[in-house]
C-alpha cells in the first residue's frame, strides 16, 4: 500500500476555502491515479503563508503587490 505527504504554501488570503478544499480533492485523486493503491492515511497539506514571508526573485510576494 502507497501513502505521500505532499506540502504545498500559497500566499496567504489568495484562495477561498472552496478553492484550497477542490485544489486537496483533485490533487489527491491525481496522485492516486498516480500511486495506485492508496492508503487512507495520505496527506496534503496547504500552507497559507504570509505575503510578506514568502517570494522569489529576491523580492517578496508584498513587494510585488504594491508595485
Amino acid at each position: 500500500m502507497n501513502s505521500f505527504y505532499f506540502d504545498i504554501k500559497i500566499t496567504d488570503e489568495t484562495n477561498t476555502k472552496d478553492e484550497k478544499a477542490r485544489y486537496i480533492k483533485e490533487a489527491f485523486e491525481g496522485l492516486a491515479r498516480i500511486l495506485g493503491n492508496l492508503h487512507e492515511e495520505s496527506y496534503i497539506y496547504v500552507q497559507d503563508v504570509r505575503a510578506t514571508s514568502y517570494g522569489y526573485g529576491w523580492k517578496t510576494q508584498e513587494y510585488r503587490y504594491h508595485q
